[in-house]
């Protein structure tokens, strides 16, 4: 675990270095997609990317036969080349499946912009359960397929 957060954390001292906050492209506007992962129990989510702040809001909202989870995360990005982009996160995750369940989330990931409208990421969202789910959950790993608009 100490090897990977070293490895990310050079990726991203990399990407300030080589292209600066000042030079940053634009890399922000609504997506809309997929997300292919675990949250909370979540296998697949309805995934959004939206502007904010000069970065942007990553949600997600994964419907059950008894239940809700949805998915809040501010995303700061970097870009680490062309058309590709490294973003860390915080938010929130709740569900309602039988009890309602409240979470602290992070999140880790890093994506490609193609050329076309079409963004494929992935990402690691670790948990920490605040009500009715305590405990860190570091199993959340996505797959993020996303149109932008």
């Amino acid at each position: 675990m100490k090897r990977i957060q070293i490895i990310l954390l050079l990726v991203l001292i990399t990407g300030i270095y080589t292209n600066g906050f000042g030079q940053r492209k634009s890399a922000n506007g609504y997506e809309l997609g997929l997300r292919f992962g675990d949250t909370y129990g979540s296998n697949a989510a309805v995934d959004a990317m939206l502007p904010f702040g000069g970065n942007r809001i990553h949600a997600d909202a994964s419907f059950w036969d008894d239940g809700i989870t949805l998915a809040g995360l501010y995303n700061w990005q970097f870009p680490l080349g062309n058309n590709f982009w490294f973003y860390p996160g915080v938010g929130g995750v709740l569900n309602t499946f039988g009890e309602f369940h409240l979470g602290v989330a992070g999140e880790v990931g890093a994506e490609y912009k193609f050329d076309i409208p079409l963004s494929i990421g992935i990402d690691w969202r670790p948990v920490i359960g605040i009500i009715n789910a305590e405990g860190f959950h570091s199993d959340s790993f996505g797959l993020n397929v996303r149109y932008r608009f």
